[in-house]
């Protein structure tokens, strides 16, 4: 059987939570906007479900839910309304490559924050920015930010990394969630919490986007259903798993760090444990191409992956690695391991004895 240690791109769902998405796709094909009684009835289902979502997610049950299909689009959505659109946007180089173009396209002026080589936000005192949006957990590297808003300007958090997994940061205004990474089939959302003056606006302004300008489609209800069903089962899961992942992680730094590389070099952490989430490990093996040690890894059957999802098909150097300082040759040398929610210690040891045996062969 095959060692998956690629769950930041995606996790399998389980078998609750497709058993749930296969019901409720023989139960929910109606048209949620039609004026009869099936759609009346799938309307106040959504909007239950947008409850049990902001419960699971943000730990309280009224934060305005906008639905979406993906992340990509949320961000696309987010920066062409009201919230960010001709303002000047405070946000960072490790911020996903969706977010930085749909910010870049739509604000009048974008500025990035300082980071630390553990990829730490250096926020300064006065940016001069109007609107700021910010990662909870960097795709890639995993790195953790402690988010705060600055003072007058509403904050924007990409939690997809986090969500499910993770609390979401008390002080946010705006979040991104996405199924796929926490184990629904799909589906995506925006979350505005109360304290956000521009909620209503940004509600008006998503259903113009979807229903009158056309530029997006509906979701399938069945999906958003899942989505929030998932989210409630890992929000009652969450502290067990946190602590599990966490040993997890601890046990792959002890067994991954100081690798003997072709050379003289040796495999380090990218980020100390105290700055990342426990989720995601990313490896440095300097001097080794780490897309042939995935492909390697992968006959040995371990999934691993040598940057985030939406990169893995470019021969670009990673941007993440460049923003932190790294040279454009050890740009291309990083793994990232990522752990799910069914990871098992054996995983752990198996993946490591392989990457051991693919150095040594490489």
């Amino acid at each position: 059987m095959s060692i998956y240690l690629d769950q930041a791109a995606a996790a399998y769902p389980d078998r609750e939570v497709l058993d749930f998405y296969r019901a409720e796709l023989e139960r929910s094909g109606a048209n949620q906007e039609a004026a009869h009684r099936l759609g009346y009835e799938l309307r106040r289902r959504l909007d239950d479900a947008a409850r049990e979502l902001s419960l699971a997610l943000a730990d309280r049950d009224d934060c305005t839910v906008i639905w979406g299909t993906s992340g990509t689009e949320i961000f696309n959505l987010l920066a062409d309304s009201p919230a960010a659109a001709g303002k000047k946007v405070l946000t960072s180089r490790l911020e996903h490559p969706a977010l930085l173009a749909a910010l870049r396209r739509s604000a009048a002026e974008v500025k990035f924050a300082p980071v630390g080589k553990d990829g730490r936000l250096r926020m300064p005192a006065d940016a001069g920015a109007e609107f700021s949006a910010f990662h909870q957990v960097q795709s890639e590297l995993g790195v953790r930010q402690e988010l705060k808003p600055l003072p007058g300007v509403p904050l924007f958090v990409d939690a997809i990394q986090a969500a499910g997994k993770l609390p979401l940061p008390p002080e946010f205004d705006l979040a991104a969630v996405s199924g796929h990474k926490f184990g629904a089939p799909g589906g995506a959302a925006l979350l505005a919490h109360p304290r956000f003056a521009g909620k209503t606006k940004l509600a008006e302004f998503a259903y113009r986007y979807r229903h009158v300008e056309y530029r997006c489609g509906r979701p399938e209800p069945a999906l958003l259903l899942t989505l929030a069903f998932a989210a409630a089962r890992r929000r009652a899961e969450r502290e067990a798993v946190l602590r599990r992942t966490a040993e997890l992680n601890a046990a792959a730094r002890e067994l991954l760090a100081g690798l003997p590389l072709p050379g003289s070099g040796r495999s380090f952490c990218t980020v100390p444990a105290e700055a990342a989430s426990p989720f995601i490990l990313h490896l440095m093996l300097p001097g080794v191409q780490s897309g042939v040690v995935v492909r390697m890894l992968s006959a040995e059957d371990v999934m691993v992956a040598a940057g985030s999802a939406c990169a893995s098909e470019t021969r670009m150097p990673s941007a993440a690695l460049t923003a932190l300082g790294f040279s454009r040759e050890q740009a291309y040398s990083g793994l990232r391991i990522s752990f799910g929610f069914d990871t098992v210690p054996e995983d752990v040891k198996k993946m490591a004895e392989a990457l051991k045996t693919v150095l040594k062969n490489y």
